[in-house]
């Protein structure tokens, strides 16, 4: 009888363990956001920051009992900030070598697809058939400095003078429709959904896809435990199979983007 009593105390702590919200949600979490990058953030001066990766998070720490807090970053300076614990959580994130060793990875949530913009007009741009052309033909490119956009574009900024930087999709295409660069790199539904809410009728997707990778939220590891991160990763995964990431897509991103790329 004692043993069962002993048991049965047992359990229900650990249930109330599990069901309780970790301890790092005694305060709300930080999370760092730099600027717009539609659709999956959506930024406003006046109204609250949302976009499909801000509310994918929400709906997570939701089912875990956590509270969220947004701090505004230059783009620059994240993961910087991150690193000395100045927030929790970062968004949009890539696996590299370098992240790992400062960082927790969540679970992929979705998948980047990373290819370029171009005027239409641009015949030696639009026959391209890899990046090395690009590269030849002496193009100016436009891409953010954070970004990661697969081994062969890291060397080539190593290599190549001929990269331009800007921190937000929208001034990248303003330079591409000027002439001041020849092609936008970006995942290409953030570059399907700006040239539409844009309106640059000039500027069209192409086809080569340059790099593809997994995408994470990752977490400060001096303010959140391994704990943490497998309740996160239960919670992302339920909330996953539930549809709400098609569902929040449908929500942003437009029917001919979704056509195209989706």
């Amino acid at each position: 009888m004692q043993k069962a009593l002993w048991l049965l105390v047992v359990c229900c702590q650990c249930y109330s363990a599990q069901t309780l919200p970790p301890e790092e949600c005694q305060t709300p979490l930080s999370l760092s956001i730099t600027n717009d990058w539609y659709p999956y953030v959506k930024f406003s001066k006046f109204d609250s920051t949302t976009g499909v990766d801000v509310e994918l998070l929400k709906k997570v720490l939701e089912k875990m009992d956590c509270e969220l807090t947004i701090i505004h970053f230059p783009e620059r300076r994240t993961l910087f900030e991150l690193t000395i614990g100045n927030f929790d959580i970062g968004l949009g994130a890539s696996k590299t070598p370098e992240r790992e060793r400062d960082f927790y990875f969540s679970k992929t949530y979705r998948l980047e697809r990373n290819r370029f913009a171009y005027r239409k007009n641009d015949h030696g741009v639009k026959q391209s058939k890899s990046f090395k052309s690009i590269i030849r033909q002496r193009k100016l490119i436009g891409v953010n400095l954070a970004g990661w956009y697969g081994d062969e574009l890291e060397r080539a900024k190593q290599a190549y003078n001929g990269f331009v930087f800007s921190e937000t999709t929208i001034k990248r295409l303003e330079m591409l429709v000027k002439n001041r660069v020849d092609i936008v790199i970006d995942d290409d539904i953030v570059l399907c959904s700006e040239i539409s809410r844009q309106n640059h009728s000039q500027v069209v997707i192409h086809p080569l896809l340059l790099s593809q990778a997994s995408i994470h939220f990752i977490f400060n590891k001096q303010s959140v435990s391994p704990n943490f991160m497998a309740r996160f990763d239960t919670a992302l995964i339920k909330v996953l199979a539930n549809g709400e990431l098609e569902a929040l897509f449908s929500h942003y991103v437009s029917p001919s983007c979704a056509e195209q790329l989706i």
